[in-house]
């Protein structure tokens, strides 16, 4: 009996799929639009000895990030296994003496990453992201967006004044593409921040947006701020540390508890039966900006065999009237706001270990977690169920690396020019090797 391992067939992709994406995607994956898209990011080197493109950095460490690089040597590292040929369509430097395509040593890498503007490279990425998901929304119906807001605390990453470094971002619920990102100012924590935030996500006219949040942004600020947006509604949830106004809206909801819940969800998984039931109401005179309706979810979680494990109540409130926003809508959105803990934040931790890097200087680890984001999101954009595993495929064979930085054009087919956006290299040099320039790599460069 015989095996056959190749770097398609894998469980991180629907096995329908796999054999179509075995061969053209990865041969004529077209890069050029994300090269483009890195390209905008503003130079903040001189002219002087500079030896490498910004965007050509950048992407290396696109590449090194989508391979499971941890780190500033981690990155380095994968850079220096990137093949002659990988390289040359990301529009390397040719060296005329050692005969090869140049990458980016260590040193350089961290001198990008920590000096780099990292809220511009946030903006930028995230904006490319949105602009992805926007193309497989239906050009002739209402694109409505819903985003779940929360922040994140580097625990091994310190600023000069003795603070940890907390990051605060916005992520698509359903594509779980993190689309914004900003830096929490030392000294204050990220209820400051919505604003900043908001103004960062690239909403275009005539698209709606629910923001989801949890209690800690459950204050008449947020509340007013996002409710007054235009085609803006909030989905906060509130909790006893705001007493008038949970014990207003369990006013409103007691009533109803009684009765057939309005919605029910049941989830089989790990071992466990999971149910949301959910009741709402419109909130009358509730004192609180823009508050349309109240809700009550409870979850319960059961054995397979029926004994009770946990139940949780949470109170909901939100500025979306009922054509707006169903028992339905509220359950779904209220469940999946935690998304951005189970698909951002607990990825960047698990697969990158983001919070034991101990990155500190500059812009380094705002720009490293930009990064991780970009790759999770491009992952994501590949309907990648296994990000680990992704990871791991990248690392074996970075090659694979193309698909996942590849778009379609609408102005162009999916294949590269035959050279690519390098120069091609002088006659003689066989640039589809991805292998024999290792070693001339480590013993000349």
């Amino acid at each position: 009996m015989s095996f056959c391992h190749h770097v398609c067939c894998s469980s991180i992709w629907d096995s329908g799929t796999a054999q179509e994406k075995q061969g053209k995607e990865f041969r004529d994956a077209d890069i050029s639009e994300l090269m483009e898209m890195l390209a905008e990011i503003q130079e903040f080197r001189g002219l002087k000895g500079r030896e490498y493109s910004l965007s050509f950095i950048l992407a290396v460490c696109v590449v090194a990030t989508l391979a499971g690089a941890k780190n500033y040597r981690e990155i380095a590292t994968v850079a220096s296994r990137i093949s002659q040929h990988q390289l040359r369509l990301m529009a390397a430097k040719w060296d005329h003496f050692g005969k090869f395509f140049r990458y980016p040593r260590r040193t350089l890498i961290w001198t990008v990453l920590t000096h780099i503007d990292a809220a511009e490279l946030d903006r930028i990425t995230g904006a490319w992201l949105l602009a992805q998901a926007r193309k497989y929304r239906d050009e002739d119906s209402e694109i409505k967006w819903v985003i779940a807001i929360d922040g994140k605390v580097m625990r091994g990453a310190w600023t000069d004044e003795n603070e940890q470094v907390t990051l605060f971002s916005a992520m698509l619920q359903e594509e779980a593409l993190t689309v914004a990102q900003v830096r929490v100012p030392d000294g204050t924590n990220e209820t400051t921040q919505v604003k900043a935030l908001a103004k960062e996500i690239g909403i275009q006219e005539g698209e709606t947006v629910l923001a989801t949040l949890d209690a800690a942004h459950c204050n008449r600020g947020t509340a007013e701020f996002i409710g007054g947006k235009p085609e803006w509604n909030y989905l906060i949830t509130v909790k006893t540390d705001k007493p008038t106004l949970y014990r207003k809206a369990a006013e409103k909801i007691r009533p109803l508890l009684g009765r057939i819940p309005d919605d029910m969800m049941t989830e089989r998984s790990h071992g466990v039966i999971k149910t949301w039931s959910c009741w709402i109401a419109e909130a009358g005179e509730i004192n609180f900006p823009h508050i349309s309706q109240v809700a009550c979810i409870c979850r319960e979680v059961h054995s397979l065999t029926g004994e009770k494990i946990s139940k949780d109540v949470a109170i909901q409130v939100t500025s979306a009237t009922p054509e707006e926003m169903s028992a339905a809508d509220m359950n779904k959105h209220t469940r999946e706001h935690w998304g951005i803990e189970n698909k951002s934040h607990y990825t960047r931790d698990t697969v990158y270990r983001e919070d034991h890097n101990q990155s500190w200087k500059g812009n380094g680890p705002r720009a490293l977690a930009s990064l991780r984001n970009f790759a999770t999101g491009l992952f994501r954009m590949k309907n990648v169920r296994s990000i680990r595993e992704a990871t791991e495929m990248v690392h074996m064979d970075r090659m694979v690396a193309f698909h996942y930085m590849a778009t379609m054009r609408d102005d162009r087919c999916a294949a590269l020019p035959a050279n690519g956006p390098a120069s091609p290299p002088p006659s003689g040099v066989t640039p589809d090797c991805r292998s024999s320039y290792s070693s001339t790599n480590a013993q000349m460069v």
